[in-house]
């Protein structure tokens, strides 16, 4: 029996990671980008910090600890007279600087949201760019491997007339070299998809297979930009822009805690006093405020608050420059995605035709033995080349389309 217990321990725990091993091939952009936000180990102590700072609400937002005192007054050298006691208690109050205080915890608590958004986004961008990669690297070995096919076609074909002497070892020497340099093309391809793996389980803190794959990845769907819809989305959503924001919501507070100085403290006192020597008992009531008026410290003021006004300025203008920047940047990414737009178009509807219509002349030419070798493989090369430069292309666009994300700062494909 017991025996028989470990045996479907055994079978249930097979098939429990072969079921999640499947599950995590099948895995696609959604699914890891969502395993990123949930798992990624750097999130972590930014939701630490973030519950730090939201603590110092409490801190900030309560008046001054009070004090208790004790006194033991009149006492005479020679012991002889009685002494007075007393006891206070006495309060500072802080006026109208508290809520200021508890906003600007707020205000770095928001720092911190802006912060995981930033990573948010930053991992969006990486794990697209390695997703795209592996998709590209698929797409070139299934390319690989159809040209293998047709190179060893053409090898047959060398060797068949080369043994009845029709044809040159040359050839087939040249041929068998192009083979080569496509399987050691095959074996490079293959190490570099198993680093972009690695890339996307590290992002993605996911245990995915070695033999995972892309899938559902519309690569002709490039569209026009409106660059003007998108430069909203970038000042709404661009965490760069949040954070020049929380910045400049932070410098404007600190300017106004500094004028909040102008306000002077008061401190309550009030107690008991007992004269042993009557004895009676009295009780003692006082107010004390900070004379913020003095010359000296007027002067401190006016030098605090022309200091945050200055750090405004800046930031207002890092805020301005940052604009024109990020305009600019977005500009000519769409420039960039429209130009990659109208030459993979191109090379789809023009030059790969043309390229398969010559080889495939210079493959009948050559079997009629009315064309030279040398123009067939040069045919079949072109060909090569401009699949690859299609791939390559569309790869291109899918990468910018990453980085427009990125800068616009929202997700604007599914």
């Amino acid at each position: 029996m017991r025996k028989l217990i470990i045996f479907l321990s055994i079978v249930l725990s097979v098939s429990l990671a072969k079921a999640q091993t499947d599950s995590l091939k099948m895995a696609s952009l959604n699914d890891l980008i969502t395993s990123a936000f949930g798992r990624n180990v750097k999130f972590e102590p930014l939701e630490i910090q973030e519950r730090v700072e939201l603590s110092k609400k409490n801190q900030v937002n309560k008046q001054p600890m009070p004090m208790l005192e004790g006194m033991v007054d009149y006492i005479p050298f020679d012991f002889m007279a009685k002494p007075e006691y007393g006891a206070f208690y006495s309060q500072k109050l802080m006026l109208g600087k508290l809520g200021d205080m508890e906003q600007m915890s707020a205000i770095k608590a928001n720092k911190i949201d802006i912060e995981k958004d930033m990573l948010k986004i930053e991992l969006v961008k990486q794990i697209k760019q390695n997703y795209f990669q592996l998709y590209n690297l698929e797409r070139m070995l299934a390319f690989n491997t159809e040209y293998q096919k047709i190179m060893k076609n053409i090898i047959k074909t060398l060797e068949n007339s080369y043994a009845s002497g029709m044809g040159s070892q040359s050839q087939i020497l040249k041929m068998n070299n192009e083979l080569q340099i496509m399987e050691l093309e095959q074996i490079e391809m293959n190490e570099m998809k198993k680093v972009s793996i690695n890339n996307i389980r590290v992002l993605a803190n996911t245990n995915l297979p070695d033999d995972f794959s892309t899938k559902n990845i519309d690569e002709a769907n490039i569209t026009e930009l409106d660059s003007n819809k998108l430069i909203k989305l970038m000042l709404a959503n661009n965490p760069e822009f949040k954070m020049i924001n929380n910045m400049l919501e932070e410098t404007r507070l600190e300017k106004r805690i500094a004028e909040n100085d102008r306000i002077p403290d008061i401190t309550l006192r009030g107690g008991i006093k007992y004269m042993a020597k009557e004895p009676m008992t009295f009780m003692t009531f006082g107010i004390g405020i900070d004379l913020s008026f003095m010359p000296w410290n007027r002067q401190r003021i006016d030098a605090m608050v022309e200091e945050k006004t200055l750090a405004e300025l800046q930031v207002s203008s890092v805020q301005s420059s940052t604009f024109q920047y990020m305009r600019n940047e977005l500009v000519s990414m769409i420039i960039m995605l429209n130009t990659f737009k109208r030459k993979a178009d191109y090379i789809r509807e023009v030059l790969i035709p043309q390229t398969e219509q010559t080889f495939n002349s210079s493959l009948v030419s050559y079997s009629s033995s009315a064309s030279e070798f040398m123009n067939l493989l040069d045919s079949y090369r072109k060909l090569r080349e401009a699949d690859q430069m299609l791939i390559t292309e569309e790869t291109k666009y899918l990468k910018q389309y990453a980085e427009l994300e990125f800068v616009v700062g929202t997700r604007l494909s599914k």
